[in-house]
């Protein structure tokens, strides 16, 4: 029995059901309850039984089935049990799979549960300066600031884009990415430095790469000394992607909005100016505009879109050709969030 919501494989899926059909199971999670801050349930059990007559083995830990678990990258525990059928942490274990199982569908290769909604996805922007080995290769991020502790929590895929030293500025629209890649996090850790849940430090030496943020940019380097940073985590990079890509968080489909006409004025008599606002006065006259049309309109943050035109967006995502596209210009007071933040579309 497995959950179906990622990191699950359908590939992986596929290859289980070819060595036993009909015996691999779907947990499809839950609608509630809904746990407030965290969300809905899923089934998240690493339980496994085996037997051999009356004999039993139970095996059970932290461990997923998955390279973070198998490569060293997170420090996992577990705990294997022996013994007799008719001993209690067996009896249990039998009655915990059974419940799950009833709970689950079997898998049918030619029928896959429907894809999720979109998933939020943690993007980086980063500069970069050194050479990248192949994928795969884990990275070491380095949160200065528990602002983001609530963007790094696992799981979640990742999407880091790189681009050359100097070439992302606080408060300017970003240039073209150099290079792109996905992958998953895999581990969030406070540390003693954490000023609400102080916790322990955690190394990570098997780490490739560092990120790093300097005077709100980020960097990734090869892998210094460990710094005070109150939040770390640590993230899966498992293949390159196309740089170009924009993800938004916010689905890319315009909304229908009135379109103001031409303005034009018209007498008013003074006694009655009192009760228009002054954005309705221009001098002794009553200042009209009225609605004329409704066009499709799309608003879109510059933060999340580079400086990528409207033109190239609206064919990116897709968007009928007669739709505005409004950009939000990056705030000129500091963003935390301008190269950092989660999402759910991409195009």
């Amino acid at each position: 029995v497995v959950a179906w919501e990622p990191p699950t494989s359908l590939d992986a899926l596929n290859e289980l059901h070819a060595l036993f059909p009909g015996n691999l199971y779907l947990h499809l999670g839950v609608k509630t309850p809904v746990e407030k801050g965290v969300g809905r349930g899923l089934m998240h059990s690493k339980v496994f039984l085996s037997s051999s007559g009356n004999q039993r083995w139970l095996w059970t830990g932290s461990h997923n089935l998955t390279a973070s678990a198998a490569l060293g990258v997170n420090c996992e525990a577990a705990v294997v049990l022996e013994g007799t059928a008719n001993e209690q942490p067996f009896k249990d274990a039998l009655a915990h799979l059974s419940r799950i199982k009833s709970e689950a569908i079997v898998f049918d290769p030619r029928n896959p549960p429907p894809p999720q909604g979109g998933e939020q996805t943690l993007i980086i922007h980063a500069e970069c300066d050194v050479g990248l080995n192949p994928c795969p290769w884990f990275v070491h991020l380095r949160a200065p600031t528990t602002d983001y502790d609530k963007a790094l929590r696992p799981p979640g895929a990742v999407w880091l884009y790189l681009y050359a030293p100097g070439a992302l500025q606080p408060g300017r629209p970003r240039p073209p990415a150099k290079a792109a890649f996905s992958g998953r996090l895999t581990a969030l850790n406070f540390t003693q430095y954490h000023p609400r849940d102080t916790g322990i430090p955690a190394a990570w030496s098997e780490a490739d790469y560092v990120i790093e943020q300097t005077a709100g940019v980020f960097h990734l380097s090869e892998p210094t000394p460990h710094t005070n940073t109150p939040t770390q985590g640590v993230f899966r990079v498992e293949q390159q992607e196309d740089p170009a890509t924009v993800w938004l968080t916010e689905s890319p489909s315009p909304k229908w909005e009135r379109v103001v006409g031409e303005e034009r004025t018209e007498s008013i008599e003074p006694e009655f100016r009192k009760f228009f606002t002054p954005q309705s006065l221009k001098g002794n006259n009553l200042v009209r505009r009225e609605y004329r049309d409704m066009k499709p309109v799309y608003r879109v943050p510059r933060k999340e879109v580079g400086d990528l035109d409207a033109p190239a967006l609206i064919e990116r995502a897709s968007l009928p050709e007669d739709t505005q596209v409004h950009f939000e210009e990056l705030k000129k007071t500091e963003d935390k969030f301008v190269f950092i933040y989660r999402a759910r579309y991409h195009a």
